[in-house]
């Protein structure tokens, strides 16, 4: 992709970060609650169903001293329906970045779902809250985007 092209798609997805960011749906932290967000252990996404990872829920209880512990709606949003998607390599491990914004207090924080394909399965294998600027430069370095929102009408 060539450099303007590149500067004009960051232009678009900062926009659309702050244009579309949605209310986050909070639910309470427990083993029940989400159960029932995820009930099947699976959410269809843009590019079809994505498996929870069977830790996800102990993983949030102790990343980042329990602050995950509040993305359980944040997840479910995030996977079924992200602003864009952007592929990545780490490890010459090809994962898919699900990336939604929200607003609360005027503010918006961005939400990041983790996709790994394991046997020919996609599985979510993290979800933690960004900095803007990060994963705009993520985005350059990936410079795959899978999927992108469209905006809706004005």
């Amino acid at each position: 992709m060539n450099p303007s092209n590149m500067e004009e798609q960051i232009n678009r997805i900062t926009s659309k970060l702050e244009y579309m960011a949605v209310m986050m749906d909070i639910k309470e932290f427990s083993k029940k609650e989400y159960r029932k967000v995820f009930p099947q252990g699976t959410v269809n996404t843009p590019i079809g169903e994505v498996k929870i990872g069977k830790n996800q829920f102990e993983k949030m209880a102790v990343k980042d001293n329990g602050k995950r512990m509040g993305l359980i709606g944040a997840m479910k949003q995030t996977l079924s329906d992200p602003i864009v998607i952007i592929q990545e390599e780490k490890d010459g491990r090809k994962a898919h970045l699900f990336i939604k914004s929200f607003i609360n207090d005027k503010k918006t924080s961005v939400i990041v779902s983790v996709v790994v394909t394991i046997e020919e399965h996609k599985i979510v294998i993290s979800t933690y809250k960004r900095k803007k600027r990060e994963l705009l430069k993520k985005i350059k370095m990936a410079g795959v985007m899978t999927y992108e929102k469209t905006m809706g009408p004005a």
